[in-house]
């Protein structure tokens, strides 16, 4: 082999020898950018992972919370209207007592409201129509040391109960107005009654 042929044989066995060591350090880079990007896919993953899972949980979070508001409502809803029937029912049951029973309640309320005076009780048309015979004889008879009763016989504007008209005042013992005024006793009442 000549000089030359030498020299091209040497020049191209360090070519191909530096040829396969680039290839292989080109390999190896390409292995460490590949792995290097692998672990960070990785951890970016984890991450995006890790905050999908917090977010959920604050979805579900949010959502509990907001189921939890509207069962409270609902329950205090029904709460309310179960109360509100059950003093409707009452006002009825008490509207509609058996005639002695329901005019021994009016003078019980009566006995307990009346003043020192004369005065006028009204009643509504319904319970003219079955006031008991001598009813106003029964009430004075009781309060005579200290009042007097004649009874209206024009109905008052009312369901049930009386109205005792003074010359300066009324006394209102309508059944509903006296539900009005103790509704939150009542309320509270039925609702430990009935829901504790």
């Amino acid at each position: 082999m000549t000089g030359l042929e030498k020299i091209i044989a040497q020049i191209n066995e360090e070519s191909s020898s530096n040829c396969d060591r680039i290839m292989l350090e080109a390999k190896e880079k390409a292995k460490t950018i590949v792995s290097e990007a692998k672990e960070e896919a990785n951890e970016k993953a984890g991450k995006i992972l890790d905050d999908a899972r917090i977010e959920a949980d604050r979805i579900v979070s949010a959502a509990k919370t907001s189921a939890d508001a509207l069962t409270r409502t609902r329950y205090l809803e029904v709460r309310n209207a179960v109360v509100n029937d059950v003093i409707a029912a009452a006002f009825e049951e008490i509207s509609n007592l058996e005639d002695e029973r329901y005019f021994d309640l009016l003078f019980e309320m009566l006995l307990k409201n009346i003043e020192p005076g004369q005065c006028e009780m009204l009643l509504s048309g319904r319970d003219l129509e079955r006031l008991p015979e001598s009813y106003e004889d029964r009430i004075n008879n009781e309060v005579y040391e200290t009042a007097a009763v004649s009874i209206s016989k024009t109905p008052g504007n009312l369901d049930s109960g009386f109205i005792l008209v003074y010359p300066e005042y009324e006394i209102n013992c309508s059944i509903k107005s006296l539900i009005e005024e103790n509704m939150d006793v009542i309320k509270d009442a039925l609702c430990e009654t009935l829901f504790s």
